[in-house]
């Protein structure tokens, strides 16, 4: 006999008992245990393997003999649409469809927008496992990621997926949940990249000086890979899922955060308008790709998805809002409201220096605390500071940035800011030191930190990023 142990909700508990009491008279029906039909990377997470911690409130002890053609999938239609119908957590209604095919087929297919972000946090230094937590539930979902440890970098988080890159040159997106990778050009592609020799220790990259426009390439500098990886990629988006075949992806990169692009199948990263610089943070939208770059200056490329083609050869941006005489600083965000776009500016204050780091620079450590928002006026074409996102909730962080109503999430708080740390704290690797993670309720203009681990210790990288777990995408 083999004993199972099945952690299920209060209404799945009774739906199963009410199933057994209309199946057999002689005794309790002995249930095989479910099929689960995602790739091994989703092991913790979902219910073909007991060591997670979800359906929560009752355990149900079933025992499993030889034989027995009670199947999960022969529980009546409407006793599963019962079940769907008590569930109100994405995860809870993403392990149901789990359970066997029959189910998955019978219930109706999952919006890719129906889950709030989770926070996919590092283990101790050095660790190949992860977690995700889950800030409704409140709890850490450890995860097995193999290309997790102290060599990668997060460096943006889109449509479900992770844009990884490590101290070897390499750069693909991840889906963590089903382990799916879709490689992008490697980081000595880039246009400020003169040469990469993966064996010259320390010194592996020979950068461009002169990037901004109307200079001439000829001088250049020797930068170790972990030099590369933590300061000279800042972020990448995507116009869709990694894994459609027409995406777009735009990275921030180099050390004037000047913008790169590629579609599916380049082997290299090509400028995309090499007159804008200092850029912030990109947002697709509209099949438009816009762009706030330092100090506040909105900017529009209309042809995005054509970028690289014949009838866009040279793509260039438009100005919307010409920087404002207000000096915007610290980092700055973008999204799109139902409202129209609005850009938010986390105010960042600087700790100090606290130590040195393993290449003798200073670590100087960052701490949010508080956020401006401002609505555009396409009319005046100007920044309209205002003091409240309404029933928005935001995440920002190294991720693209991700907005919803609390109307449609009721468990959120409404005009809300969950923040995660970003590469300026990379030099706390290893330290101990606290990661700038937390929620601020612009209502109550309160702050609540959150402890970004997994395990005891603080001595975490990479830093966490917020995803949307899709494992449908």
């Amino acid at each position: 006999m083999l004993f199972m142990v099945i952690k299920l909700h209060a209404q799945l508990l009774r739906s199963l008992l009410l199933f057994s009491s209309h199946q057999s008279k002689s005794g309790p029906v002995e249930l095989p245990s479910p099929v689960f039909l995602c790739p091994s990377p989703m092991d913790p997470i979902f219910p073909g393997y007991m060591c997670c911690n979800f359906f929560a409130s009752f355990t149900c002890i079933f025992e499993k003999s030889v034989g027995t053609d009670i199947m999960w999938s022969s529980l009546p239609t409407d006793l599963v649409d019962s079940i769907e119908e008590s569930l109100v957590l994405y995860i809870d209604k993403v392990r149901l469809r789990c359970v066997c095919s029959s189910w998955r087929s019978h219930l109706p297919k999952l919006s890719n927008h129906s889950v709030g972000p989770w926070l996919l946090l590092p283990d101790n230094l050095g660790s190949k496992t992860c977690g995700f937590w889950n800030p409704l539930e409140k709890n850490v979902y450890k995860l097995d990621l193999p290309e997790a440890g102290d060599q990668i970098l997060f460096k943006g988080s889109d449509h479900g997926w992770v844009v990884i890159h490590d101290n070897k040159d390499v750069i693909y997106a991840l889906n963590p949940l089903t382990g799916a990778r879709v490689w992008l050009p490697p980081r000595s592609k880039f246009p400020d990249i003169r040469e990469y020799d993966a064996h010259n220790q320390d010194n592996e990259y020979q950068i461009w000086e002169g990037i901004l426009a109307g200079y001439n390439f000829t001088e250049y500098y020797s930068l170790g890979a972990s030099h590369v990886r933590n300061g000279l990629l800042q972020k990448v988006v995507f116009s869709s899922s990694p894994a459609c075949s027409d995406f777009v992806a735009v990275a921030i990169f180099g050390e004037f955060a000047k913008l790169a692009y590629c579609k599916w199948g380049d082997d290299k990263w090509s400028f995309l308008d090499e007159d804008v610089f200092l850029m912030e943070d990109l947002l697709f939208h509209g099949g438009q790709l816009y762009g706030v770059q330092h100090q506040g200056r909105l900017v529009v490329l209309d042809n995005i998805m054509n970028v690289g083609s014949n009838s866009c050869p040279k793509p260039k941006f438009k100005e919307i809002v010409p920087k404002p005489t207000r000096m915007l600083l610290d980092k700055l965000y973008l999204y799109w409201s139902s409202s129209g776009l609005i850009m938010v500016r986390r105010d960042i204050e600087y700790d100090g220096v606290d130590g040195y780091d393993e290449y003798g620079d200073q670590i100087i450590t960052i701490e949010t605390v508080g956020f401006e928002i401002f609505k555009l006026d396409t009319i005046a074409q100007t920044w309209c500071e205002v003091k409240s996102i309404g029933d928005d909730v935001l995440f920002l962080g190294s991720n693209s940035t991700i907005s919803f109503s609390a109307l449609d999430f009721p468990s959120y708080k409404r005009n809300c800011i969950y923040f995660s740390d970003t590469q300026l704290n990379f030099k706390i690797k290893g330290t101990g030191r606290d990661l700038d993670v937390g929620a601020f309720s612009l209502d109550e203009e309160k702050f609540e930190h959150f402890g970004a681990y997994v395990g005891d210790s603080k001595s975490v990288w990479p830093y966490p990023i917020w995803v949307v777990p899709n494992p449908f995408n």
